[in-house]
């Protein structure tokens, strides 16, 4: 993807609807450990959550830097997840 710029993506097996927080935990997870691996910091640039709705399953991308350690980190700025109800219970 570019220097020292990574990406992990995973959909959610689950059927269901709304987001998956275990995939976004493993999403996170993922990258930590890779960029730990490398003996950096992972510093999250974006990351996109996209709930599951009938039809289509749940997924969450990340797209993640490898920073030395102690490297400041740049907020992230992104869009609340969608939550969506069933009112029909």
């Amino acid at each position: 993807m570019g220097e020292n710029m990574f990406m992990v993506a995973k959909k959610d097996g689950s059927p269901g609807l709304g987001v998956s927080y275990e995939v976004k935990a493993a999403v996170l997870k993922e990258a930590n450990e890779f960029a730990k691996n490398k003996g950096m910091e992972m510093q999250v640039v974006r990351m996109e959550t996209k709930p599951a709705i009938p039809g289509r399953l749940g997924s969450t991308e990340l797209t993640f830097k490898c920073v030395p350690r102690g490297t400041e980190n740049i907020p992230l700025e992104r869009e609340a997840d969608l939550i969506i109800e069933n009112r029909n219970r």
